[in-house]
């Protein structure tokens, strides 16, 4: 028997359970999507690496922005290999610089890496152990499937001295210098695979000012820096030659926004420090702002058509949302996407609950009432 979901919503499931859903049909963010979009097709391949931020408050889709950005360069850019990736790992830090540059490795599997890698010929290869034998060396085992090179890269075990001798290495990895020689030769061989770029997405970044104090913070920044200026600094990079570049994009929140460049740019005007060179390579900024009245129906009604039992349903978008709801939703939330979600959800659930066929604003106010959440415009 068909559930009251089924035969009078029309829906498979609830489009609006999750608060976070970065799988969902993106709604509005035109203006956004083309500025990323020129940032990708104008940086990817260049020489110099590139650090773009895509600011916004809680709630208005920072987590959501950056990883359409890592689908569009997935999708659309042939030549650009992307990742998504937060900032800071949930377990506390002990080396920020290696533990960045080994999750970052972490992001791709065996079967992957091996087939970036199958695209690098001998000579390439014999290119890098001239100049940096052990990542040539983990990089070559890589490409040959073995698992253990790939542990080495990404902390996936502490390698034992047996090990170590197993992959034919003699240092560990457990310093950012030494993580940076993996990460300048990773480049080079993404280039000799054909790859223009690295694109990173990077979120969470505002959570490094509750995750560290004082100096910490200010390494931290130091250290993206260095991995900003890795082809110019290494002393290697030079005989190298030609490498893959990379494109960051990272998310920040407004409040985030204001310690990076005011807070603690004040406090390093009269004693110095990292956070003025960290933002002199700052290229482009990308501010989100609220979803209009049009973009805050067009996000529910993408919601609701991405899980309806019989796709459109007539003209009828809306089902089991009035019109006036919408209306009543935007005004409510002030276009702040997450609270559009939340609000549609609780009165939704409601709805199902009371076997209510089309939801409104009265009752909708009800409902909102009942949960304590404030029901007046202003």
């Amino acid at each position: 028997m068909k559930s009251f979901m089924e035969t009078e919503y029309k829906l498979k499931v609830d489009p609006f359970a999750s608060k976070v859903d970065l799988f969902a049909p993106m709604a509005g963010r035109k203006k956004e999507k083309k500025a990323w979009e020129q940032i990708i097709r104008q940086r990817a391949g260049q020489k110099g690496n590139s650090f773009n931020f895509i600011i916004g408050d809680y709630g208005v889709g920072k987590s959501f922005s950056l990883y359409n950005v890592f689908k569009d360069a997935e999708e659309n850019y042939k030549n650009v290999l992307p990742i998504f990736i937060t900032l800071l790992p949930e377990d506390s830090i002990r080396k920020f610089g290696l533990e960045f540059i080994q999750r970052i490795f972490d992001k791709f599997d065996l079967k992957d890496l091996k087939g970036i890698l199958s695209k690098v010929t001998r000579g390439d290869f014999d290119h890098l152990k001239n100049l940096m034998p052990e990542p040539s060396i983990i990089f070559e085992k890589i490409k040959k499937g073995d698992k253990l090179a790939l542990d080495f890269l990404t902390s996936g075990h502490v390698l034992d001295a047996k090990e170590l001798r197993q992959l034919g290495v003699g240092r560990k990895l457990n310093s950012t210098d030494r993580a940076k020689d993996y990460l300048l030769s990773f480049l080079y061989l993404l280039k000799k695979a054909n790859f223009d770029s690295l694109l990173l997405s990077v979120d969470e970044v505002e959570y490094i000012f509750s995750q560290m104090r004082g100096s910490k913070i200010s390494l931290a920044f130091n250290t993206l820096r260095g991995i900003h200026d890795l082809q110019q600094s290494h002393d290697k990079a030079f005989k190298l030659g030609d490498t893959a570049n990379m494109i960051f994009f990272f998310g920040i929140s407004e409040d985030g926004w204001r310690r990076l460049t005011v807070d603690l740019q004040k406090r390093e005007k009269s004693q110095g420090g990292p956070i003025q060179p960290f933002m002199d390579r700052k290229d482009n900024v990308i501010t989100l702002e609220p979803l209009s009245k049009e973009e805050t129906k067009e996000l529910i009604e993408l919601r609701l058509k991405q899980n309806r039992t019989t796709g459109i349903v007539g003209r009828k978008l809306l089902i089991p949302f009035s019109d006036e709801f919408v209306g009543y939703v935007f005004d409510l939330t002030k276009g702040k996407p997450r609270d559009i979600v939340r609000r549609c959800d609780i009165v939704l659930l409601e709805g199902l609950e009371q076997k209510v066929t089309l939801i409104t604003v009265a009752f909708a106010k009800k409902v909102y009432e009942s949960h304590g959440l404030f029901t007046e415009t202003k």
